[in-house]
C-alpha cells in the first residue's frame, strides 16, 4: 500500500504532460478508476483548502518517522535573523501524516489532523481542535477500499456536502449522487456504463433528477444530434492509427450535440516518444500545437509551443543533460529566439540536486537555491538567494 509523503511544494508539469494526462485519465478506464480513488482517498483534502499540504502517493514515508519540522528564517542585509518567521510541524504514524501545525511569529495559525483505516487511506480530516473543528470531512470505504460515502461539515457540524458512490462487481463506479446538505434528494447525479472489458462507454449527468448531458464513448459513428434541445449529447471516440515504420498516432474525437467535431492527435515515434500534439476545432483550425525533439539517448532536447494558427512559434525551450541523463540546463525563448529564462542545475556525486540558478533576460542571475542533505538523503536546508543575496532559509528537522 502506498503511503503519503508530505512535500513542501507542488511541481507543475509541461503542457505536453498535461495533454497526455487528460487523454489517459479519460480513456483508460481502469487507470481512471484508480486515479479517482486516490483523488478521494489521498488527495481530496488538498482541494478542500489545505494549501500547505501536497501528497505524493508514489513515494513512501519511513514508518519510523515521527515528525518533520520546517523553520523559515529571513535575512536582513545578508544577515540571518535569530528567530524564525514561521514554523510548521508534521507528525506521522506508520508513514501517514496525522497532524500538521503552522505557526507564524510564534502563534498557532492553522492545524490539520488526519485519521486512517488499516490500509492507509484516510477516513477523517479536520481543521482546528478535535472538540471544535472548523471544518471536517469523512470518508467511508467498501471492502475493496473504494469510497462509498464522502461527507463534509462546517464548524457548526452542519452537513455541507455528501457524495454517495455505487460500484459494480468489478469495482467500476456506476453511479455517484451529490447532495448539497440542504435537500434530501441529490442535486447532481452521474451514471456510468461500461462494456464487458471494463471500458467506459457512456456517462449521463442529471441535475435534480433531470438529464442534462450525455457522453457516449464509441467509435461506431461520427456523432449524432439529439432531438431534445435541453439535453446535451457528446459523442467521444479514441483510437490508434499505426504506421508502417512503427510510429503511431492516438486520436481523440469529440462530437457535441450540434454535430461539431473536435479532434486531438498525439503522434509518437516507433520508440513511443511523443513527437507532436495538435488539437483542431470544428472548423479544422489549430487550437493548440506543440512538438518535441529528442537526442539519440531518448532525452528531450527541444520543446516548441505554437500559436493558435499552428505555424508561428509562441515559445520554445531547449534542454541539456549530463552523462547520467539528468537535466543540467533549461533555456526558454520567445518566438523570435529571444531568451527570457535560463535555469541551471547542479548535483552532488550521489545524484542529489544541490543548486538551482534562474537567469532572466540578458542572462542575469535572479534566483538561486542551494540545498543541503543529511545522511538519509533528506533535505535539511534550502537557502534562497535573490540576485545572489540571501533572502531566506528553510530548515528541516526530522525525528525518528
Amino acid at each position: 500500500m502506498k503511503k503519503l509523503l508530505f512535500l513542501i511544494g507542488v511541481a507543475f508539469m509541461f503542457t505536453s504532460m498535461q495533454a497526455q494526462r487528460i487523454y489517459w485519465s479519460d480513456f483508460k478506464s481502469s487507470n481512471y478508476q484508480d486515479s479517482w480513488q486516490y483523488y478521494y482517498g489521498k488527495y481530496y483534502a488538498y482541494y478542500a483548502g489545505v494549501s500547505q499540504l501536497a501528497f505524493n502517493a508514489n513515494q513512501n514515508v519511513p514508518k519510523n518517522l515521527k515528525s518533520k519540522e520546517k523553520l523559515i528564517y529571513h535575512f536582513k542585509k545578508g544577515v540571518k535573523k535569530e528567530q524564525p518567521s514561521s514554523k510548521s510541524i508534521s507528525t506521522f504514524t506508520d508513514g501517514n501524516i496525522t497532524n500538521y501545525k503552522f505557526f507564524k511569529k510564534g502563534k498557532l495559525k492553522n492545524q490539520f489532523s488526519f485519521e486512517y483505516n488499516e490500509d492507509g487511506f484516510y477516513t477523517k480530516y479536520y481543521t482546528g481542535l478535535v472538540t471544535y473543528p472548523k471544518y471536517e470531512e469523512q470518508l467511508v470505504y467498501n471492502d475493496s477500499n473504494r469510497v462509498v460515502l464522502y461527507t463534509t461539515y462546517n464548524k457548526k457540524r452542519r452537513l455541507k456536502r455528501k457524495e454517495v458512490i455505487e460500484y459494480d462487481d468489478k469495482q467500476h463506479i456506476i453511479r455517484k449522487d451529490i447532495y448539497d446538505g440542504k435537500h434530501l434528494s441529490p442535486k447532481y447525479s452521474w451514471v456510468y456504463k461500461y462494456d464487458e472489458n471494463g471500458k467506459k462507454v457512456e456517462t449521463e449527468h442529471y441535475k435534480k433528477g433531470k438529464l442534462q448531458s450525455k457522453w457516449v464513448f464509441t467509435c461506431d459513428d461520427e456523432g449524432k444530434k439529439v432531438d431534445k434541445k435541453d439535453v446535451k449529447l457528446t459523442t467521444t471516440c479514441s483510437l490508434v492509427e499505426h504506421n508502417n515504420d512503427g510510429s503511431y498516432v492516438k486520436i481523440y474525437r469529440n462530437t457535441d450535440s450540434k454535430g461539431r467535431v473536435r479532434i486531438s492527435r498525439w503522434s509518437y515515434s516507433k520508440d513511443s516518444l511523443l513527437i507532436a500534439y495538435e488539437s483542431r476545432d470544428h472548423k479544422d483550425k489549430v487550437m493548440m500545437k506543440y512538438t518535441n525533439e529528442y537526442d539519440n539517448q531518448r532525452n528531450r532536447i527541444v520543446y516548441t509551443f505554437y500559436k493558435k494558427n499552428g505555424t508561428k512559434v509562441n515559445n520554445k525551450s531547449t534542454f541539456k543533460y549530463d552523462s547520467e541523463h539528468r537535466i543540467v540546463e533549461i533555456t526558454s525563448y520567445y518566438s523570435k529566439d529571444k531568451m527570457y529564462k535560463r535555469t541551471t542545475y547542479k548535483y552532488d556525486n550521489m545524484g542529489r540536486k544541490i543548486e538551482t540558478c534562474i537567469y532572466k533576460s540578458k542572462n542575469k542571475l535572479y534566483w538561486k537555491y542551494v540545498y543541503t542533505y543529511n545522511d538519509n538523503g533528506e533535505v535539511i536546508s534550502q537557502i534562497t538567494y535573490k540576485k545572489d543575496v540571501p533572502t531566506y532559509e528553510r530548515n528541516y528537522i526530522f525525528q525518528y
